[in-house]
């Protein structure tokens, strides 16, 4: 993985719950290289001329039909193999610039999704964990789109509990073939695939393992394209294996390790897809602004009623959050390969290992991006009004289209779920001294002493909040954690508190480490997170506390919740006001990337 930016000293996954991060070596968009911004613009300017100026089209099953000749025109370019080494035909970029292109390229309506599985979870496996010979076979024809992939891990009766799957393969008598059958569903570029990454059991193993699988092989059978809601112009079928014969060398990494690179593949697709509805948000604020600015009632544009300007404001503070979370994720990721690549490891482990190491993140800004874009879009078809419903209109289409987004990389109730399990799993391995810093805050919320001031009223929140948190989590490790997988409802809370208190900090530290680009818009900007932050926090610690105190404790810390709630009032209303200004004046999101 070649680097586009000097990388810092790693900081470990979990560490923003302890406290004591800097701006220094945090990745943000305004960090972006002259040749990362080059890559944005080339790559929006074939997809303004291609797809968003069609993108009716893109609604419909006509758009999977003209999928695979773009793919192909794309490939021409060069767009396909970004951050594939060059001997590949490829482009070697950094996880950062692999972002930096995503929110722009997987943005793309319907043909996001053909594009990011072409380039994401149709690449990965294979460049994760395939050895040479399956490289050198396979990532030319990838990145050229001579050969169009898919991956096939989900099943009628395996979502979420992916590794139930009961599709198997068994190996032939003469030992040169595993013999595949089984079902896959929901699977995206398969009406056209020429190559399908396929989870499956190879004889009576209990874990899965991952086979490459040529449709040349023969047996292969696809279901009609779904009917679906959105993405309508993605291919979407079920694919049917039966008595496939596959190479026996068509195994990929290890057998029964497939679960393994199933979800480290699956990290890699969450954290883009936190860019991708990034990309998806910008634009549905652009469609609102615009049209807040054209549209006239009772004597005066839309935008200048107070109304709508909070709107407006509430989507660029979402969006100033969402960039912060993603990239600083990039960031972190490459400054761990490349430390793990000084240490003297292999490339291709040392991007595993640092995409696996964390997971928690992606998880996390998974979930935070996926739900913000939700409400971007449906704020941005409120201000719309009567034309925001009609089919004419674009924002209608981005409607639909954004609803699968909480649904698909595993469910947000997963992610939120698996982020707790992940960090509390490092706690446990020693990895990160969760239990040690909840114990002390726990100590400190009994003591009385707990509250931390300061002249930054986010920063000084940010702390308690955090100390907080901590003394709760403290209580539901002592309490709760040999049942914690039943106690679904505290972990979703839980993990909504933890998600909070990343995106704050993440917001914080962008202000900071950019204090002198445009200041009053980021100091309200930041106001505004604290805002939003705060009011999850409360309710989720407000959910939390009843289940893991009882008497005395519980009063003490819903006292302590009080007081974290009063420190420190922002006055909302003119905050916006500022904000609203600035997206007046661009007409959509307020920086420029």
């Amino acid at each position: 993985m070649t680097n586009s930016t000097p990388t810092h000293a790693p900081v470990s996954s979990g560490s923003f719950l302890l406290g004591g991060r800097s701006a220094k070596g945090l990745f943000t968009p305004e960090l972006f290289t002259e040749e990362q911004r080059m890559l944005r613009q080339s790559i929006r300017d074939f997809l303004d001329r291609e797809i968003h100026a069609h993108y009716q089209l893109f609604d419909s099953k006509e758009g999977i039909e003209r999928g695979p000749a773009l793919l192909e025109k794309m490939g021409e370019m060069g767009f396909l193999g970004i951050g594939v080494p060059e001997a590949y035909g490829g482009f070697e970029a950094d996880f950062r610039t692999q972002l930096a292109f995503g929110e722009v390229a997987y943005a793309a309506w319907s043909f996001g999704l053909t594009i990011g599985v072409q380039t994401s979870l149709g690449i990965a496996p294979l460049l994760l964990y395939g050895n040479k010979a399956q490289k050198d076979k396979y990532l030319p024809g990838i990145v050229s789109a001579d050969r169009k992939s898919c991956y096939c891990l989900t099943e009628p009766t395996a979502g979420s509990d992916a590794n139930s799957g009961k599709t198997r393969g068994v190996l032939n008598e003469g030992g040169t073939h595993y013999i595949l059958n089984g079902q896959k569903m929901w699977i995206t570029n398969s009406g056209f695939a020429d190559l399908f990454f396929v989870f499956a059991k190879i004889a009576d193993d209990e874990k899965l393992s991952c086979l490459i699988v040529e449709k040349d092989f023969g047996g292969i059978r696809l279901g009609a394209e779904e009917e679906k809601m959105g993405i309508r112009g993605s291919s979407t079928r079920q694919v049917f294996f039966e008595d496939v014969p596959v190479p026996v060398e068509n195994l990929l990494g290890e057998r029964g390790k497939g679960f393994k690179i199933a979800l480290n593949v699956l990290n890699t697709g969450r954290i883009k897809m936190a860019t991708t509805v990034t990309g998806t948000a910008k634009r549905a604020m652009g469609y609102a602004a615009r049209y807040a600015s054209e549209r006239q009632q009772f004597g005066q544009t839309l935008d200048q009623f107070d109304a709508i300007q909070a709107k407006l404001s509430g989507m660029a503070q979402r969006i100033y959050a969402m960039e912060a979370i993603a990239f600083r994720i990039g960031g972190q990721i490459d400054d761990a390969c490349a430390q793990l690549i000084r240490d003297g490891m292999d490339p291709q482990q040392a991007e595993q290992k640092a995409i696996a190491s964390y997971a928690m993140e992606c998880a996390l800004a998974k979930v935070h991006n996926t739900e913000a874009d939700a409400w971007i879009t449906d704020e941005s078809l409120q201000v719309h009004g009567g034309m925001g419903y009609s089919a004419e209109t674009p924002i209608e289409t981005m409607y639909r289209n954004q609803r699968i987004n909480r649904i698909y990389e595993g469910t947000n109730e997963i992610n939120r779920m698996l982020s707790i399990d992940m960090l509390l799993r490092k706690a446990m391995k020693g990895q990160l001294p969760l239990l040690q810093e909840a114990t002390k805050a726990h100590q400190a919320i009994q003591a009385g002493n707990w509250l931390a001031e300061g002249a930054n009223n986010e920063r000084s929140y940010l702390r308690n909040a955090r100390t907080l948190a901590l003394a709760i989590m403290a209580l539901v490790g002592e309490r709760l954690l040999p049942t914690l997988k039943q106690e679904q409802q505290l972990m979703l809370a839980l993990s909504d508190v933890f998600t909070e208190l990343f995106a704050l900090e993440s917001v914080i530290l962008r202000g900071e480490q950019q204090s002198k680009d445009r200041p009053e818009l980021r100091e309200a900007l930041t106001k505004l997170q604290l805002v939003h932050s705060r009011g999850i926090i409360y309710q989720s610690l407000r959910t939390i506390i009843p289940r893991v105190a009882e008497g005395s404790e519980r009063s003490q810390l819903l006292d302590a919740l009080l007081q974290l709630e009063g420190a420190g009032m922002v006055p909302v209303i003119p905050t916006h006001r500022t904000v609203a200004l600035a997206v007046q004046e661009a007409k959509g999101y307020p920086f420029s990337s």
